[in-house]
């Protein structure tokens, strides 16, 4: 099934406060599949591919450090 994509009007700062609450999220949802939340588990996974999207398609301020080594490696596996 393909899904439907929609064009959204979002600024950098919107972008970045929604990667925020999403990273939030994360953790939220990470603690409790970790409890033995199968669904939780589920939409952990389905976060962070949301997560990867969301960074594929922001586009990178001219003015950000590059990501350190660390960074890069989390972005990998979590």
């Amino acid at each position: 099934m393909l899904d439907e994509t929609h064009s959204v009007d979002l600024t950098l700062q919107d972008l970045e406060l929604i990667e925020a609450a999403l990273q939030t999220q994360e953790k939220i949802l990470s603690v409790q599949s970790r409890a033995g939340g199968n669904a939780a588990r589920t939409r952990l996974n389905d976060l962070k591919g949301l997560m990867r999207r969301l960074r594929r398609q922001t586009p990178s301020s001219q003015g950000a450090p590059a990501a350190t080594w660390s960074q890069a490696a989390r972005q990998l596996f979590f």
